[in-house]
C-alpha cells in the first residue's frame, strides 16, 4: 500500500464570509490531513456556527487585522505536516483526489488547473490556465500546493500587501528556479467576481497582472547565505560561558551584541542576486521579529545537533541557486567582505571554508550540488572538526586566517582582544568592543 502525503490544509476567510461548506467536504474527502481555518479576530459568528465549523477542522487560528498575507502566514506557522495546501473558501474540490496531492515533489510549487462555476466564464478560464501553463504564473485561486521547507525558504507571503500576495510568491519562487508544477486536474472557483461584467472585469485583472508582473518580478538568485542563529536568553546558548560568569543577562546582552553584527551583515549582503536564510535553532521566533528579520526566509531547524542542522539545512537550499553558504552567528570578528570572499573563491574552487581557533570551521561556502551527508559525519566536540570535515573533499581551498568561535571565557577575552586592534572594526563590532569595556568582562 503506497504511503501518501500529509497535507495541512490551510483556508483563510474573510470578515464578511459566511459560506463555510468547503469544510466538511474537506472532512469527508480529506479527513486523513489537517484541516486549518484562518479567520480575522474580529470575525462575528454565533456559537451554533463555530460549533458546526469545529466540527470539520482540526485548528482555528485567529489572526489581529487579517489580510490574506497574513493569514495564510498564520495557518502555515501553525501547520504540523509537511506539505501545505493553500486553498481559497470558495473553491469546490470534488473532482480532486488523494493520488492528485501525491504527485508534488519536495522541489515544487504546484497548482491545479482552473475552472469557474459558471460556464460563461469559460474564456477567463482558459486565460488563466494558458497563462499559467505557458508563463509558470498561476495564482491563488488555483490553489497553491508546496512543502513546508520550500515555502519557509521561498520567504512565506507579503503581508504588507493588500492584493497579489499570490502573484509575488510565485515570482519569489521563479527567482530562486523552484519548478512550478501544473496539477492537470481542475479546481472550480467562483466567478462572483466576474458577475456583474465579465468583459471588464477580465481586462481589470489583464491589466493588474502586466502591472504586477512589471513591481514583483525579481533577478535570478545566485547565493544563498545561511546564518545559523539561536534565541540570545536560551540558556543553551553558551553554557560554559555562563557557568563561569554566573550572569545570564550579561550573555544574553552578549548574544545580542553577536546577533547585532550578523544583521549588519545581512543587511550588507541584501541585494536583488542574493538570498538570505537564517536557520532558527530555537522554538520562537520572537527574537527575529524583535530584530526585525522576520522579512527574510526563516527555517526552524531545531537540533541540539548541529551536524544534523547544516546537513537539513543544506539540503533544502542545494537544489536552488549557484552558490552556497552556511555560517554561525557566534563569532564577532566575521564581517559581510568575509561572506562576499567566500562566494568569490568559488570561482575558481568547488568549496572554501573558514576555519577556527578552536579546530572548527565558521563559514562554508561551496557550489556543490550533492555533498552526501558531508555534514553528519563529523564529530563536532572534537578539536578537529575541520580538518575531518574536508578529509573527504576535493578542490576545496581552506582561509589562510583563523577567527575565534566564543563558547568559554578564554575565547572571549581571545576574541576582545584580536578585535579591538583591527583597525577596520564595523559599527556593531565597535558596540561590542564598548559594551565590553564598560563592563570589564574580558
Amino acid at each position: 500500500m503506497p504511503l501518501h502525503k500529509k497535507y495541512s490544509i490551510i483556508i483563510p476567510a474573510s470578515k464578511q464570509e459566511k459560506d463555510f461548506s468547503l469544510l466538511k467536504v474537506l472532512k469527508q474527502n480529506f479527513s486523513q490531513h489537517e484541516i486549518i481555518l484562518v479567520l480575522d479576530q474580529e470575525h462575528e459568528l454565533s456559537i451554533e456556527e463555530l460549533n458546526d465549523i469545529n466540527l470539520n477542522i482540526n485548528k482555528l487560528v485567529k489572526v489581529t487585522n487579517s489580510n490574506r498575507g497574513k493569514a495564510l502566514n498564520a495557518g502555515a506557522l501553525k501547520a504540523e505536516n509537511h506539505y501545505l495546501w493553500f486553498l481559497h473558501i470558495d473553491s469546490q474540490i470534488n473532482k480532486i483526489e488523494q493520488e492528485d496531492l501525491d504527485r508534488l515533489q519536495k522541489k515544487q510549487l504546484g497548482y491545479f488547473k482552473l475552472a469557474f462555476d459558471k460556464d460563461k466564464n469559460t474564456i477567463n478560464a482558459k486565460g488563466a490556465n494558458f497563462r499559467s501553463k505557458n508563463f509558470d504564473l498561476p495564482f491563488g485561486d488555483q490553489s497553491f500546493l508546496i512543502h513546508k521547507n520550500l515555502f519557509n525558504l521561498i520567504g512565506r507571503f507579503d503581508e504588507k500587501l493588500t492584493e497579489g500576495e499570490d502573484h509575488k510568491f510565485v515570482w519569489q519562487a521563479k527567482a530562486l528556479g523552484v519548478e512550478i508544477k501544473e496539477i492537470t486536474r481542475e479546481i472550480v472557483t467562483s466567478a462572483r467576481k466576474y458577475e456583474e461584467n465579465s468583459f471588464w472585469q477580465t481586462i481589470k485583472t489583464l491589466f493588474k497582472t502586466a502591472t504586477q508582473a512589471k513591481t514583483f518580478k525579481q533577478d535570478s538568485i545566485k547565493n544563498i547565505y545561511c546564518f545559523f542563529t539561536k534565541d540570545p536568553k536560551s540558556k543553551n546558548s553558551k553554557t560554559r560561558l555562563r557557568e563561569v560568569l554566573k550572569d545570564n543577562q550579561l550573555v544574553d546582552q552578549f548574544n545580542l551584541h553577536c546577533l547585532a553584527i550578523v544583521k549588519e551583515n545581512i543587511l550588507d549582503l541584501d541585494q536583488n542576486e542574493n538570498k538570505i536564510v537564517i536557520i532558527n535553532n530555537s522554538p520562537t521566533r520572537d527574537y527575529l521579529y524583535e530584530l526585525g528579520l522576520d522579512k527574510y526566509s526563516i527555517l526552524d531547524i531545531q537540533s541540539d545537533n548541529i551536524g544534523q542542522s547544516m546537513q537539513e539545512a543544506y539540503d533544502i537550499c542545494s537544489p536552488f541557486g549557484e552558490n552556497i553558504v552556511l555560517t554561525g552567528s557566534d563569532i564577532p570578528e566575521l564581517k559581510s567582505s568575509h561572506l562576499v570572499k567566500a562566494v568569490d573563491e568559488l570561482k575558481q574552487k568547488d568549496s572554501y571554508i573558514i576555519g577556527t581557533k578552536d579546530g572548527g570551521y565558521c563559514c562554508f561556502s561551496t557550489k556543490l550540488k550533492n555533498l552526501g551527508n558531508a555534514f553528519t559525519r563529523v564529530d563536532y566536540k572534537s578539536n578537529q572538526v575541520m580538518n575531518d570535515f574536508i578529509k573527504h573533499m576535493y578542490n576545496i581551498k581552506k582561509s589562510d586566517f583563523e577567527l575565534i568561535d566564543v563558547d568559554t571565557l578564554d575565547d572571549l577575552q581571545n576574541m576582545y582582544e584580536a578585535l579591538k586592534q583591527k583597525n577596520d572594526k564595523t559599527e556593531e563590532q565597535n558596540n561590542l568592543i564598548q559594551f565590553i569595556d564598560k563592563r570589564k568582562y574580558a
